[in-house]
């Protein structure tokens, strides 16, 4: 398609949107981005309730930013993009849809990671267990664990020596570093094993690296380059080596993390709650407790998957997250009508 067609393109999606009684067009990059975008917007301006299409995507079944970039300049108060720009920010000094009219995006997030807050999957728990586990502390054992390499990766990124390296870290690579099954976990209080595992593969690669590097090249990396990286990234986006997980590749972190932890979770608290409950009534009858824990499992039946990936609404609805706020106040001021 050339610039012509995509103007026309557009064109008919604002008509479109239209002839189905929407007030706006919304162009995302996957299909699994539409709940997201569509909640924020509706949560800034309820009025658009029902009121938003989402174009389909293309036949590929993803736009992907290289297609959304064709659109750009064809946008309006009709017609807007919305990327998720995942950890972009971080290693690149401009990228096309920062601060522009009529385009929206996550900043130094995914959308994942919104889904893999300690406080989201918190109150995820709560919903189906009606008890809490400790996130907080875990996922900042396994920042700690991964800050090295965390670094390494987006000073290679961010200085144009990713192409090198590709076969040592990529995608793939952190997936496996991040890979909770087949650690033991098999109590709540119990870390340990999860984060040496995680922390073992983490540090293979960084070897890995090193060896590819050479001592000079690597020496100087860690003595002067990633300090000075790491306090440009603490002051402009509060990131600190104790929370990079919540920067980390965003599919990695909700797949090979996250939904497999909560899984073991959610199963070791709901064993919990029962014990509780009969503790509890010990001093009931057989038939009390049978149907008190009877209750409990139908209340706590609920489609843990569902769960999650719609976890990003306690960020929009409850808390003040800096990144989401600065979202909303976006779309409050560009789309205020």
């Amino acid at each position: 398609m050339n610039e012509k067609n995509f103007a026309e393109a557009a064109a008919k999606m604002v008509t479109d949107a239209f002839a189905l009684k929407c007030d706006l067009s919304v162009l995302v990059e996957d299909i699994y981005d539409i709940s997201f975008w569509c909640y924020i917007n509706e949560s800034v301006r309820p009025n658009l309730k029902d009121k938003l299409d989402f174009p389909v995507p293309c036949s590929k079944g993803t736009r992907g930013k290289d297609i959304l970039k064709k659109y750009k300049d064809f946008i309006s108060d009709k017609l807007i993009i919305c990327i998720d720009s995942d950890c972009e920010y971080l290693y690149k000094n401009n990228t096309w849809y920062m601060d522009i009219r009529y385009i929206y995006n996550t900043i130094v997030y995914s959308v994942e990671n919104f889904k893999c807050s300690p406080l989201v999957l918190n109150e995820v728990c709560k919903d189906i267990t009606n008890r809490t586990y400790e996130f907080n502390q875990l996922f900042e054992d396994i920042s700690l664990k991964i800050s090295p390499l965390f670094y390494l990766w987006i000073y290679l990124k961010k200085d144009g020596h990713s192409k090198q390296f590709e076969g040592i870290i990529n995608n793939k690579k952190l997936e496996e570093v991040l890979e909770f099954n087949g650690t033991n976990f098999d109590n709540l209080n119990d870390n340990v094993n999860l984060c040496q595992a995680i922390e073992h593969r983490s540090n293979t690669i960084i070897e890995a690296i090193k060896a590819e590097m050479g001592e000079s090249w690597y020496e100087l990396v860690i003595a002067e380059i990633i300090p000075d990286f790491k306090r440009e990234l603490n002051e402009q986006y509060e990131i600190d080596e104790r929370d990079v997980l919540q920067f980390f590749y965003g599919h990695a972190v909700l797949e090979k993390l996250v939904e497999p932890l909560m899984k073991k979770v959610i199963e070791l608290l709901k064993i919990s709650e029962r014990d509780l409950i009969k503790q509890e009534l010990k001093q009931a009858s057989e038939q009390v407790r049978k149907e008190t824990i009877e209750r409990f499992n139908n209340s706590s039946s609920q489609d843990l998957t569902t769960k999650i990936t719609d976890s990003f609404k306690y960020l929009i609805d409850r808390t003040s997250n800096k990144p989401i706020e600065k979202i909303k106040q976006k779309l409050k001021q560009e789309l205020s009508t």
